[in-house]
């Protein structure tokens, strides 16, 4: 959003973003991150035009799509070389 906002000339002193995770609830009874909500907030005298787009390049985020799409984990037990 940075470099967007660069790109026009847009004031980027005023523009934050918010993080809000809600959770949910298995059959089970165990929590679960469910949501992840970004809310992007830009002043008053922020161009209207250029709110849809402000999302567009959110949705471009490398993060949000390796959230998309994880990656598989794998987990190993390593025995240490040589003596401590």
């Amino acid at each position: 959003m940075l470099s967007f906002c660069e790109n026009r000339k847009i004031p980027t002193e005023h523009i934050s973003l918010i993080q809000r995770l809600e959770y949910g609830k298995t059959d089970e009874g165990k929590m679960f991150l469910e949501k992840i909500i970004i809310e992007i907030i830009v002043p008053p005298g922020f161009p209207e035009k250029y709110h849809r787009a402000l999302i567009k390049v959110a949705d471009q985020c490398a993060v949000k799509k390796t959230i998309m799409n994880p990656p598989k984990f794998e987990v190993k037990t390593i025995v240490q070389q040589g003596g401590i």
